[in-house]
């Protein structure tokens, strides 16, 4: 556990750029919190659909393969999401809490928040030991987006929490993107309003790579050391054929199958097949 304040060498600086900027950070990881030149906070509501989950996912890995470093508050959702994806990318990701280093909440991301600190960083401005409460959580927003030179809204409600970091990144002179969601869907409302009043689209991870001016990146490539992946990229198969072919428990090859569609390398078609992309 170290601790940093403002006007330190090893402050961040681009946190430094804004007008709220905390007086002290708390952190743990292993890295530095200077180390990564670009950074996306990547952010959405808790209550996601699974598209909104593999997005996110895939959005993160593909920005950590390229060098960037994902922020987000490490909530249940899209939030975890991003950091997996990340970690998934082999990239650093960057977890900003509303409560003590060292209180993690939810508790269940308790697992997330170990492998966080292996490959990137848990940050706060409050004091260890400190619990999080109703009023840290909208606080540590300007963080999340004051790290980040751009934030992705991958799915918000209308008055979700997502859009108060959305309000702080626009203070902060910070762009802000979105990525469109299913216009019936209440948990896009937000989003896909974002979008209608001026806010960059995301149709692919180039777009944001352009937003923070990495231009047009490659070496974007799908992770195919996994031999499932390789076999559904042959042919489609059904999870039975598939235990049958690689000499697994059905439990294990689902769990497999759902891990890929989440980090969209994989897609379920009609007739329970499933088929790598």
């Amino acid at each position: 556990m170290s601790a940093t304040w403002f006007g330190a060498p090893d402050y961040p600086q681009a946190l430094a750029t804004i007008p709220d900027a905390p007086a002290i950070l708390f952190y743990r990881g292993g890295v530095s919190l200077n180390s990564v030149p670009h950074s996306v906070a990547v952010i959405g509501s808790r209550r996601c659909s699974l598209y909104g989950r593999r997005t996110a996912r895939t959005l993160a890995r593909e920005l950590a393969i390229c060098g960037v470093a994902v922020v987000s508050g490490m909530a249940r959702g899209i939030d975890a999401e991003a950091h997996q994806g990340a970690l998934d990318g082999g990239g650093v990701t960057v977890a900003v809490l509303g409560s003590g280093i060292d209180v993690i909440y939810p508790p269940e991301h308790e697992r997330l928040s170990n492998a966080i600190i292996e490959r990137g960083l848990l940050v706060s401005e409050y004091p260890p030991g400190a619990g999080p409460a109703r009023h840290t959580f909208p606080e540590r927003n300007r963080i999340i987006s004051g790290l980040a030179g751009a934030v992705v809204v991958v799915e918000a409600g209308e008055k979700s929490g997502t859009m108060i970091t959305v309000g702080t990144a626009l203070d902060q002179g910070r762009e802000v993107l979105a990525v469109p969601g299913e216009i019936t869907r209440s948990s896009a409302v937000g989003s896909n309003r974002l979008i209608r009043d001026g806010a960059g689209i995301v149709l692919e991870t180039a777009d944001i790579l352009r937003a923070i001016g990495m231009g047009e990146q490659t070496g974007i490539e799908p992770m195919v050391d996994d031999p499932l992946l390789a076999l559904i990229r042959i042919r489609e198969a059904t999870p039975e054929e598939l235990c049958r072919v690689m000499g697994l428990s059905e439990p294990e090859i689902r769990a497999r199958l759902l891990d890929l569609e989440l980090r969209g390398l994989a897609v379920r078609r009609p007739g329970g097949l499933f088929s790598g992309v």
